[in-house]
């Protein structure tokens, strides 16, 4: 490609030179269409980038490049070439053809271009993908096809705080609806709409809205157990401190995901969504967190009325803000340069904090250099404490940079989280009046390595240096160090960097290169970005897909393990699935994650409004793998313990936009989990004693730790003193827990003591800043109270749910403070000193294997050093990226510590300048503290600078690896120095072997055909040829996947006879299977295949009752009308000894809701012993043939069948003996006369259940009843009884009627049964010889001789056989059988 651009390049200047032109323009772009960049613009904006070079040798150097109304400007350039871009605002017309001539220098004979283009406008045409949906990740959403908008269009919507249109790629886009929008207008409306505006015209996107799907079965949500916390929610707060009040409450909603949201004095941007932490579907509990806003506020908490309509309860907080002491000021005490180094400058302030008075409370501090684009870096205390007490203290930091650069001024930056702090500014010694010298990228590739990881090379020259590479996208700061140097040097060498295309995507913003002159180079997206290849563009990658149609492709969803009991286990599973058009997907990398409560509050989601899922998402994704042999992909993953019963949650993820979220596809692609002790909530403190008091001489607190559910784990604890800064860490286990306390990991007493050294002089408070508590399965509650070292690189979360002190938020650091008594009248105002300091090395190789560095130190405090309290180093290089170490202490006495320390330096840190060194954090016994910074360290004559001069790329180290599970497969290694590399090694505990490898680059290989291990493995990257060049060893550890998960064993039916006349109906009905009975080809059914399912229109839904009603004309005689009837009457309470009926509950009064237009819902309540049992019937009809799962067990639903789903809450049992059943009625019924009818109940061949058929004449009415339900979120073996007898059951020749118990054992929380019934047609008419037939008097046929004869015989024998029996008692001398005769013969008195 390159070779033709050039020849086409050397065609165009040879034609040129024959037409005496000094210059050749070459256009660059590969389109001339444009169209608005918003739907609103009443304007295209034409862009060019145009190639100019000089075809002449004495030709004048090339200056500008001009047309009338375009705005030219030079993006690149040498001395014969230039890159130009020029753009113009093109008003949208009646007609879209202009014709523009660009000429060079203002002189049109010297060289000029004539370009033809087009403005066009968007003519747009909707289409419908999928109706509005809901899910908890981006709450209301739907997707359609806007044909004919460009992706890259801005979509200008009306309203925009109420929805928003995110592009999928290929015109396609999500619409997004927020509280904004659903909240004020969700009614019974059957479309949502929305309206954005196109070039003056508004256009709107009507959205089908199933209500059906949202809505309650028939009963209303009720919001129940309301409580605030605190009661009256007044909270006290500062700057850094972000919990604020809670509640808590109870759902009745019979949606696994009502919606709920809380929001702030009806400002719908200001909402979050309450979360589920405990209960059951109908009795869920959530937690909720209010927005920080001072003095009283009113909230409301939304619940939805039976019309779909939102009714608001409203909640009332009120914030006390309690503003912190500023730390920094714009006050500067002292400013040092030094420049005696000749590889770097020392620049050093002070700032006198302890004569401006203001009190440090722990807060962070933000250090920058203005013009070099990186955010800041975070450090809290002890960094900077150069001496003091926080009462009274000096803060002294040194920085370390470079004596010359670009830039007239250097301005550091440190300020507080008001954004307020002293700008130290610096002429530097030397500036380099050099600003053509900037970065030239020489090349640039995108190469695919795996999942969703590219790897992104550059070529790079540039005479001082690069420094770094940093772009942003519109929400993430993206940045490439020096680390990512792989050869050659920072003059002249190639970066690579390993990209996340679906955590970062493709950019918008600038991309930036920094050099050590603090030059910079940048570039838009899409942007010419070398001369020597004009045609060649700057992105970073992004994942291409083919097609987008994934919702409509995708199919054939299974998983191992359905109806998975997750109660007090994790379970693995895997997921198959595979698409339609199947060659778009086959090589695409898809990712998988869960999105259940329980993985949701693992990643930290945000339940507010989310712009961008991939921002609050923190999903470590699980990637699918293609089965080429079953043509389908298959991922493994894991389902965490006690999470949320119901339909588990997950996502399958294409790239940044696309994503398909389990909830947009129908029910038979969901996995259900049952889960009787759902907890999403960590333990939490229920009360608090402080001591001392006036019993103990003990320090701290004695917390109860309650976790009802999972229980207690581990805990850790941050406390600092109020005037020295120190800090104590406390980690506590189940083991801590008081003795004799009688507590349990459900509930126990901690004791949380603080190392307390009775000769300590200061007076102070220790208060805890930072708390995390963890319950068995991983539940997490945190607190902080402000931000410390802990929090610094993580995302600031305002969700006050995962307080675990929600009952302490009234005045919370009162409580959690605690005070000491000194002995001194006053602090001891002279800080520790230091004798000395010194680094193991002063120069390193940042690209070697060994980076370490020790540091060994000593501090004196003639009045003592405190106990327990450990300095930390720093390193800092000239961008103030920091790395820090904490310290050990070596040996110690009454005055004296000494400590050590070794740390790692990151690979390419501070190359090739350099960094700094500093200590802080050395604290006495009177309550003050002191600190080093690097040129302190250089006055006392100590180490304070390490050399980085050498960066070694041909070494190769391993940084990182892809994931691998116990099956073993493919790896790949990411890194550097791979080129250098031919041979690797594994290892475990079993084995060593050499598998083969690919070496994509210096910073990626590929492993093939890893053995499958559950050990630990070990990685080895060597050089067979001199010298022998050896990597580090990683050690990574495989997923282990045993899937040993074991649903309740099948109920089995015992082996049948293949009956009937022929067998099993013939060869066209049916086979017979050895030990298994017949086997029945559909539409045919029953024990010899006779019998045929019949194919009849859905019954109309009784909205009085779960009752079915299926009439059925013969077809020869209209007269006769075939009726049946299924409906479920009672529960009733039997002893499970006798069989005896206790109770017997009519239901009489249900809830009709229509869900689908094949589902209704009936919802009933009975009453016993004053405890409310909720029993819920779904009723489906299955038109076609399916297959569902139900209890572990696959079922096929013949088609015209109608099922039954009833489930039961919890019921009180009169006592320990009883059982309950859900008792059936079928019948069927004739209003012809002289027929029979026939009555069969038994087992099924093929599916371990029982069945009922009751015949009149040629129609059936079919049962089936599975001996199997889900009780208390388990599968388990059930009965069925057949209760005519008991129940007084119709028997007549034309309407025959039965009664089913459905007998669950004793259960805690619910019940789950799964019965389904069909219509029949006979090939056998019932009749007199039917087995329990019932016929009329004429339908009887006569008797043959032959059945005379037998009947006669039959008579004869049994008056034989009596005769003999009655001789024997009168002659026999047994009294017994005396009396037995007596008692037959006798006539009774009132007979005579």
């Amino acid at each position: 490609m390159v070779k033709l651009t050039i020849i086409i390049l050397f065609l165009i200047s040879f034609i040129l030179i024959i037409k005496g032109q000094d210059y050749s323009i070459s256009n660059l772009n590969n389109i001339n269409i444009f169209y608005p960049d918003s739907t609103a613009a009443t304007f295209c904006r034409a862009q060019f980038y145009f190639l100019v070079q000089i075809i002449k040798p004495n030709a004048s150097p090339i200056v500008t490049l001009s047309s009338d109304n375009f705005n030219c400007y030079q993006i690149l350039g040498n001395i014969t070439s230039s890159i130009f871009s020029c753009s113009k605002n093109q008003t949208l017309p009646n007609f879209s053809n202009y014709s523009s001539t660009f000429i060079v220098n203002g002189n049109s004979s010297k060289g000029s271009l004539e370009i033809n283009y087009e403005c066009k406008g968007y003519i747009i045409k909707i289409e419908i993908i999928q109706e509005v949906t809901w899910n908890t990740v981006h709450k209301y959403s739907s997707i359609v096809k806007l044909n004919g908008l460009l992706d890259s269009t801005t979509i200008s919507v009306i309203n925009n705080n109420s929805f928003e249109l995110i592009s999928l790629g290929k015109s396609y886009y999500r619409i997004i609806y927020y509280e904004g929008y659903f909240i004020p207008k969700l009614s019974n409306l059957s479309q949502w709409e929305i309206s954005f505006n196109n070039s003056g015209t508004n256009i709107t996107i009507s959205t089908p809205y199933n209500i059906k799907k949202f809505k309650n079965r028939n009963i209303q949500e009720e919001i129940v157990d309301l409580v605030q916390f605190p009661e009256d929610g007044q909270v006290n707060y500062n700057s850094l401190y972000y919990f604020t009040s809670v509640i808590k409450f109870r759902s009745t909603s019979s949606l696994q995901r009502p919606i709920n949201p809380l929001v702030f004095r009806s400002n719908f941007l200001y909402s979050s969504l309450p979360r589920p932490i405990s209960g059951s579907i109908g009795n869920m509990t959530y937690i909720g967190y209010f927005y920080l806003e001072e003095l009283l506020q009113y909230y409301y908490l939304y619940k939805q009325k039976d019309d779909l309509t939102f009714q608001g309860i409203p909640i009332t907080t009120n914030y006390t803000y309690q503003p912190l002491q500023m730390v920094l000021n714009h006050f500067l005490k002292s400013t040092n340069v030094d420049n005696s180094s000749s590889s770097i400058s020392l620049f050093t302030f002070q700032l006198p904090y302890g004569d401006l008075k203001y009190n440090y409370s722990f807060q962070y501090c933000a250090y920058s250099f203005d013009y070099r684009g990186s955010p800041p870096g975070f450090q809290a205390f002890p960094f900077g404490f150069s001496s003091g007490n926080n009462l009274n203290y000096n803060m002294t930091i040194s920085v370390p940079t470079r004596g010359f650069t670009s830039q007239p001024k250097i301005q550091f930056y440190m300020y507080d989280y008001h954004g307020i702090g002293p700008v130290l500014e610096v002429t530097p010694s030397y500036i380099v009046n050099d600003s053509s010298q900037k970065t030239v990228i020489k090349s640039l590739e995108t190469i695919y390595v795996n999942n969703f990881n590219y790897l992104v090379r550059f070529t790079i020259s540039d005479t001082y240096g690069l420094k770094y590479i940093d772009t942003i996208d519109s929400y993430k700061y993206i940045r490439f160090d020096a680390e990512s140097l792989v050869s050659g040097d920072i003059k002249n060498g190639v970066f690579e960097v390993l990209y996340d295309a679906v955590k970062y995507g493709p950019t918008f913003g600038r991309i930036t290169f920094y050099n050590h002159i603090d030059t910079t180079t940048s570039f838009i997206p899409n942007q010419p970005f070398s001369i020597l290849k004009p045609n060649s563009r700057i992105n970073f990658p992004s994942i291409q897909l083919q097609s987008v149609d994934h919702l409509k492709d995708i199919k054939d969803i299974s998983y191992r393990f359905n109806d998975v009991d997750i109660t007090d286990k994790m379970v693995e599973n895997i997921i198959y699935f595979s698409f339609n058009n199947i060659d778009n997907y086959k090589n695409l990398p898809i990712g998988f994650t869960l999105i259940d409560p329980r993985s949701l509050q693992d990643m930290d989601f945000f339940h507010g409004i989310n712009f961008d899922y991939t921002i609050i998402l923190k999903s470590v994704y699980i990637f699918a793998i293609w089965d080429e042999q079953n043509s389908r992909f298959y991922i493994k993953f894991k389902i965490p313990a006690n999470t949320s019963p119901g339909v588990l949650d997950w996502m399958l993820v294409f790239n940044k936009e696309n994503y398909l979220i389990n909830t947009q596809l129908p029910d038979e692609y969901q996995l259900r989990i049952i889960s009787t002790k759902f907890d999403n909530y960590g333990p939490i403190v229920t009360n608090i004693i402080k001591y001392p008091n006036s019993t103990t001489t003990v320090i701290g607190w004695l917390f109860t730790i309650e976790d009802e559910i999972n229980g207690f784990k581990d805990g850790y604890i941050t406390i600092r003193g109020s005037i020295d800064s120190s800090v104590y860490n406390i980690t506590l286990t189940s083991s801590d827990m008081v003795i004799g306390s009688g507590g349990n990991k459900w509930k126990g007493d901690y004791l949380i003591n603080i190392p307390y050294i009775l000769n300590d002089c200061v007076s102070q408070g220790y208060e805890i800043y930072y708390a995390v508590f963890t319950d068995t399965f991983g539940n997490r509650n945190k607190y902080y109270k402000t931000l410390t070292d802990v929090e610094l690189t993580s995302q600031i979360s305002h969700d006050s749910t995962v307080n675990p002190f929600i009952y302490f938020l009234k005045d919370i650091s009162s409580v959690l403070q605690v005070s000491t008594l000194g002995v001194c009248s006053k602090i001891d105002s002279t800080p520790p000193v230091l004798i000395s300091f010194n680094a193991s090395k002063s120069s390193i190789d940042v690209g070697s294997l060994d980076r370490s560095i020790t540091f060994n130190f000593h501090s004196q405090d003639l009045e003592g050093l405190k106990d327990d309290q450990y300095p930390i180093v720093y390193i800092t290089d000239s961008n103030v990226k920091i790395h820090q170490i904490t310290s050990n202490i070596v040996s110690s006495n009454s005055t004296d510590i000494e400590y050590t320390c070794t740390m790692e330096v990151p690979i390419g840190f501070s190359h090739p300048y350099g960094f700094l060194i500093s200590v802080y954090g050395f604290i006495n016994r009177g309550g003050s503290y002191s600190g080093f910074s690097g040129s302190q360290l250089k006055e006392l004559g100590f180490s304070w600078f390490v050399e980085t001069k050498s960066f070694s790329v041909s070494q190769p180290i391993i940084t990182g690896s892809s994931g691998i599970d116990n099956d073993g497969g493919d790896l790949w290694l990411y890194g550097r120095g791979f080129i250098n590399t031919d041979t690797i090694t594994l290892s475990n505990i079993i084995e060593t072997y050499s598998p083969s490898m690919t070496v994509l680059s210096e910073s990626a290989i590929l492993i093939k055909n890893v053995k499958p291990s559950n050990y630990s493995i070990n990685i080895l990257l060597t050089n067979s040829q001199q010298p022998t060049i050896q990597s580090n060893t990683l050690i990574i550890n495989p997923n282990i996947y045993y899937f040993n998960y074991s649903a309740a064993p099948l109920p089995t039916n015992k082996p049948q006879s293949c009956i009937g006349n022929p067998v099993c109906g013939g060869s066209n009905q049916g086979y017979c299977k050895e030990n298994v009975g017949c086997i029945c080809y559909s539409p045919y059914i029953g024990l010899d295949c006779t019998s045929k399912i019949m194919a009849i229109p859905q019954p109309k839904p009784n909205e009085n009752k779960p009752t079915t009603v299926i009439e059925n004309s013969n077809k020869i005689n209209n007269n006769h009308q075939i009726t049946s009837n299924i409906s479920i009457i009672a529960i009733r309470e039997v002893n499970s000894v006798t069989g005896e009926q206790v109770k017997i509950h009519y239901i009489d009064k249900w809830y009709y809701n229509s869900i689908t237009s094949t589902i209704s819902n009936y919802q009933s309540t009975i009453i016993n012993n004053n405890i409310s049992t909720t029993i819920n019937a779904t009723l489906e009809w299955f038109e076609n043939k399916s297959n569902i799962t139900f209890a572990n067990q696959e079922l096929i639903m013949n088609p015209s069948t109608i099922k039954y789903t009833v489930e039961l809450s919890s019921y009180k049992f009169s006592n320990q003996l009883t059982n309950l059943q859900v008792i059936i009625e079928a019948q069927i019924q004739s209003n012809e006369n002289n027929i029979c009818s026939n009555k069969e109940f038994g087992d099924t061949t093929l599916d371990n259940s029982n069945y009922i058929k009751l015949q009149v004449s040629s129609n059936s009415i079919y049962g089936r009843f599975l001996k199997r339900g889900i009780v208390d979120g388990k599968t388990v073996t059930i009965t069925n009884e057949l209760l005519d007898s008991k129940l007084n059951s119709i028997s007549k020749e034309n309407n025959i009627q039965s009664y089913i118990g459905i007998e669950i054992g004793q259960y805690q929380t619910s019940v789950i049964i799964d019965p389904d019934f069909s219509l029949l047609l006979d090939n056998r008419i019932a009749d007199s010889y039917s087995p329990n037939s019932i016929c009329s008097t004429s339908s009887s046929t006569s008797l043959t001789k032959g059945q005379l004869i037998g009947i006669i015989i039959g008579a004869s024998l049994f008056f034989i056989v009596l005769v003999i029996i009655i001789g024997k008692i009168i002659f026999s001398k047994s009294i017994h059988l005396k009396i037995i005769y007596y008692k037959m013969f006798k006539k009774p008195k009132d007979s005579y």
